[in-house]
């Protein structure tokens, strides 16, 4: 992401912040957040989102304290529902929807957490990754379903079992002659050409050449679960 689009995010957060009463401290209606941390830490983390009636979804960390953070899902949350948020590299966050407004909700944490602790390891940056000289991995969705590899000109049909942003697992019922550059072709989603990771006897991860796009994937998880 370049400067231009940082600051563009950075001015859509702090519009965010002038308008939920509940993030401003020197709001004269202080709502449900009143006693959340003093610090509140602008950020723009990508997370799996997990709620009753909701499967697996993506969703957007904006902002996040010790007791709570500003969550964004094209998902239909709803006020008093229980959440989880998995997070790039695993920090796994707990909490209870206080309120939703246009796409955003604000979450209120079952315990309190260490912001700095989460910020690194979805970062990379903790001193166990760090050890593990690890990238942190793109949330997994779980999908299951049929798609189509084109390797060498040809077509087989592929099971795919979890996709994420810049990658995904799938299951193969013959084993194929691997190219090293391959299209997937996913239905509802754009064609992604990818290339091996690994592969086994009847499966492989692939990397996609281009991430698919926060917007598009998250739209496409949304349609694939009944309304509410």
């Amino acid at each position: 992401m370049n400067r231009g689009c940082d600051l563009a995010v950075e001015r859509e957060i702090d519009a965010v912040g002038a308008a939920e009463h509940q993030f401003d401290q020197n709001s004269s209606d202080p709502g449900p957040w009143a006693a959340r941390a003093p610090r509140t830490v602008t950020t723009l983390m990508v997370g799996k989102l997990i709620c009753e009636g909701a499967g697996e979804q993506l969703c957007r960390v904006r902002n996040i304290s010790a007791t709570g953070m500003l969550l964004e899902s094209p998902f239909l949350l709803r006020e008093g529902d229980n959440i989880v948020v998995e997070l790039r590299g695993g920090p796994v966050l707990e909490g209870k929807i206080m309120w939703v407004s246009d796409g955003r909700a604000g979450v209120q944490f079952t315990a309190p957490i260490d912001v700095e602790d989460v910020l690194a390891s979805a970062k990379g940056s903790s001193p166990a990754a760090r050890l593990r000289r690890a990238v942190p991995r793109a949330p997994r969705f779980v999908i299951d379903g049929n798609a189509r590899l084109v390797c060498n000109g040809v077509s087989h049909t592929v099971v795919v079992e979890n996709i994420s942003q810049s990658g995904a697992r799938i299951h193969l019922s013959n084993q194929p002659d691997l190219d090293r550059v391959m299209t997937l072709v996913v239905p509802g989603l754009t064609p992604r050409s990818c290339t091996v990771r690994w592969a086994g006897s009847d499966s492989a991860g692939v990397a996609f050449i281009e991430m698919i796009p926060y917007a598009e994937l998250a739209a496409w998880l949304n349609d694939m679960q009944p309304p509410r």
